[in-house]
C-alpha cells in the first residue's frame, strides 16, 4: 500500500539488490539535482554492515512477478483506495498468495473517486529486504526496478515515453510519464523462444494501444553508460511506488524520533548551561548585594547611634518652657497674608493711567485696643507681637493725567480700594503734568 509522504534525504546510498551481489552508489542532493557517484558492487555482508550504521538507504529490487494497471477507485481515504484496488485484484484472481500494492494518484474524477496507477507484487518477492538489518536500517524507499526506471525516465522526458530495459533475467517494456507507469510488459528472456521478436511485438502492442509516437534514444547516454546507473539514479530520486515494509517504516520513524530527541537534548543541554551560567552570575551578584546590604546596615546603625547621641546632647540644653508660645507664633506667622497676594489684589484695582510707586505692609507693634499694662515689661522684651488682627497698607503712586481728570481717576481708584481694604486716610497733590497720591489702608484678618 502507499506510504505517507516523507522528506527526501539530502544524501545516502542507492542500492540495486541482487541475489548475492548488489550494486551501490552514494548520492547527494534532492530530486533531479542529485549527484550520483560511481556505482560499485558489494556483497550481502558488506550491505548488512552498512545498514547498521544509520545511513539513509534507497533500495530497489527485480521482481519475478509484478502486475501494473490503471483504474478508477475510491479516494475517501488511503485505506479505502487500498481496499478497492485489492477487491479488483481479488476478482481477477491473479495472485494465489498474499501480495502488497502501491499506488499513485493520476486524476481526480469527483469527490469520491480518482484515477490511480498501481503496482502489485507477491509478498514472496519482497524477501530481498532481508539483506539489511531491520532493527537499525533507515530505508527511505523499497521499490521494484520498474518504478526506478520510470522515475529516471521522467528526468529526461516529461511526456509519455517507452523504455526498454534488459538485465540477466528479464526484458522490461515500460510506458511512463513523469515517473508514473501507464503500461508494463515483462518478458522472461530464459523462457522466451525469440526474445527479440517478443520485444518488438511488445513495443508495437504498447505504442499502438496507447497511441504513442516513439523515437528511439538510449537512456544510458543521458545517465551514463553503466546499465545499473539509471536504476540507481531513479531509486535515489524516490519513485512514486514504495513497498517498504511496516517494520522498516517503524525503524525509520524511531530513528527520526531519536534524531529529534537528540536535537531536543542538545538544546536542553545548551539551555541548562545557560541557566547554570546565569545562576552562577546571580549567585555572584547576590553575594555582592549581600555585602553591600551589610555595609549599608552597619553604616545606618552608626549614623543612628550618632543621631541618638546628638539628640541626647541637644535635649540636655533644650528649654521647653516656651514651646507653646513658639508653636503659636509659628501658627500666627503661617496665617498672615503673603505680600504677593496683597500686590496682586491691589494691581487688579489700578486704572490704566495710574502707576504705583510704593506698596508697604505695616505690622502693628501691639493691638491698638489693648489696655495699658499695669506692670512694666521686663528689660529687653520685644515690642512686636506675633498675633495681630489687622495690617496697615501704604499705597503711593502717580497719575499721568491733567487736572481735573487726575482728580476723577484718583477718586475712582480710592473707591475701588475701599471695596477691598478700608481706606483710613488719603493725600492728593497735582503737579503740572501729573498728580501724586498716597493711601493709608487697613487690612483686617
Amino acid at each position: 500500500m502507499i506510504t505517507p509522504m516523507k522528506l527526501k534525504p539530502k544524501k545516502g546510498y542507492a542500492v540495486l539488490l541482487g541475489e548475492t551481489a548488489h550494486s551501490l552508489a552514494a548520492f547527494k542532493g534532492l530530486g533531479e539535482t542529485i549527484r550520483l557517484d560511481q556505482a560499485s558492487t558489494i556483497d550481502s555482508n558488506t550491505l548488512m554492515g552498512l545498514s547498521k550504521k544509520s545511513v539513509n538507504l534507497s533500495l530497489c529490487f527485480s521482481p519475478r512477478t509484478i502486475y501494473s494497471d490503471i483504474g478508477d477507485f475510491s479516494c475517501v481515504s488511503q485505506d479505502a483506495t487500498s481496499a478497492h484496488i485489492r477487491s479488483t485484484l481479488d476478482k481477477i484472481g491473479l495472485f494465489k498468495d498474499e501480495y502488497r500494492i502501491s499506488f499513485t494518484k493520476l486524476q481526480i474524477i469527483d469527490n469520491l473517486k480518482c484515477r490511480y496507477s498501481y503496482l502489485a507484487i507477491p509478498n514472496s518477492e519482497l524477501n530481498r529486504v532481508e539483506f539489511v538489518d531491520g532493527n537499525n536500517a533507515i530505508v527511505d524507499t523499497f521499490c521494484p526496478i520498474e518504478a526506478s526506471l520510470a522515475a529516471a525516465l521522467g528526468t529526461v522526458e516529461k511526456d509519455m515515453a517507452v523504455l526498454i530495459y534488459e538485465d540477466t533475467h528479464f526484458i522490461r517494456i515500460i510506458a511512463a510519464k513523469d515517473g508514473v507507469i501507464y503500461h508494463l510488459i515483462t518478458i522472461n528472456a530464459a523462457e522466451s523462444f525469440d526474445a527479440l521478436a517478443d520485444t518488438v511485438s511488445g513495443i508495437r502492442e504498447m505504442t499502438s494501444h496507447a497511441g504513442i509516437e516513439v523515437e528511439p534514444f538510449p537512456l544510458g547516454s543521458a545517465l551514463g553508460s553503466d546499465t545499473a546507473k539509471p536504476v540507481l539514479y531513479g531509486t535515489a530520486i524516490h519513485p512514486r511506488y514504495d513497498f517498504t515494509t511496516e517494520k522498516l517504516q517503524k525503524t525509520k520513524l524511531l530513528a527520526r524520533y531519536a534524531k529529534v530527541s537528540l536535537g531536543v537534548s542538545l538544546v536542553m543541554i545548551v539551555i541548562a548551561a545557560l541557566f547554570i551560567a546565569m545562576g552562577w552570575s546571580n549567585v555572584s551578584k547576590a553575594q555582592d548585594l549581600r555585602k553591600r546590604f551589610h555595609a549599608e546596615t552597619s553604616k545606618s546603625s552608626r549614623e543612628l547611634r550618632e543621631l541618638e547621641r546628638n539628640y541626647t546632647l541637644v535635649s540636655k540644653d533644650l528649654d521647653l518652657t516656651n514651646i507653646n508660645a513658639i508653636v503659636q507664633a509659628y501658627k500666627d506667622f503661617q496665617s498672615e497674608p503673603r505680600l504677593h497676594t496683597i500686590v496682586d489684589t491691589i494691581s487688579h484695582q489700578v486704572p490704566t493711567s495710574v502707576f504705583l510707586t510704593r506698596i508697604e505692609v505695616i505690622r502693628p507693634n501691639k493691638q491698638q485696643d489693648s489696655p495699658p499694662a499695669r506692670v512694666e515689661s521686663q528689660e529687653g522684651a520685644a515690642l512686636r507681637t506675633t498675633h495681630v488682627d489687622s495690617f496697615g497698607i501704604v499705597i503711593s503712586g502717580v497719575i499721568n493725567a491733567p487736572y481735573p481728570h487726575s482728580k476723577e481717576v484718583f477718586s475712582a481708584f480710592m473707591t475701588n480700594m475701599q471695596g477691598v481694604y478700608s481706606v483710613e486716610s488719603a493725600t492728593f497733590n497735582h503737579k503740572e503734568l501729573y498728580a501724586e497720591f498716597s493711601l493709608n489702608c487697613e487690612m483686617n484678618l
